[in-house]
């Protein structure tokens, strides 16, 4: 008996099932890939959704959602928390905006984001609340007249972003009711969101 071909085609054999279950591994992996694109775009779908549905009910010019995320860290080693618009839905006529609302950091807007924390919501209508000045000065370049933000959480109430409505057209007190639909569509989107 020659050993020297028992153990090549032993070798042959060998690389042979482990080549097949490589292979069957790695499509595995690019079916949870897709699978994990075609779940994002279906939670994606759902959100925009959502956003659609407040827009047609309380006629606002622009909504969008802002998520919280860990940004660059400073030379001190502390980490820059930062958020981003991360959807958008428009009213006819009125600029997009996600784009430049990118990595902004939680610090320049100390007095929105404390708000947003300790009462779930914001509100700003021109010349009626007490905003500074910078935060004025910030909706009035973007052209918006009111806002109304609320806090996007988790089921475990943890906050991970802000849904947000502008009107650039006018400025508008929200209804009761109208909070209220803002509330329930910001409870949705916390749950596509994670």
């Amino acid at each position: 008996m020659d050993w020297s071909v028992i153990v090549s085609s032993f070798i042959v054999a060998l690389a042979t099932i482990t080549s097949i279950l490589l292979k069957e591994y790695f499509q595995s992996k690019r079916k949870n890939v897709n699978c994990s694109i075609q779940d994002f775009t279906q939670k994606s779908q759902n959100i925009q959704k959502a956003l659609d549905f407040l827009m047609n009910r309380i006629k606002a010019d622009r909504i969008y959602v802002y998520e919280f995320h860990n940004g660059d860290h400073f030379y001190s080693g502390s980490g820059q928390q930062k958020f981003s618009c991360t959807y958008e839905s428009l009213g006819p006529g009125v600029s997009s905006e996600t784009l430049n609302l990118q990595n902004l950091r939680m610090s320049t807007f100390n007095k929105y984001i404390k708000q947003l924390f300790d009462e779930d919501s914001f509100s700003f209508i021109n010349d009626k609340t007490e905003t500074p000045i910078a935060l004025q000065n910030w909706f009035a370049n973007r052209g918006i007249t009111s806002n109304y933000a609320r806090v996007i959480k988790t089921l475990k109430g943890e906050v991970i972003g802000a849904l947000c409505i502008d009107f650039t057209n006018h400025t508008r007190e929200l209804s009761k009711e109208e909070i209220y639909d803002i509330k329930c569509q910001a409870r949705l989107i916390g749950g596509y969101l994670i």
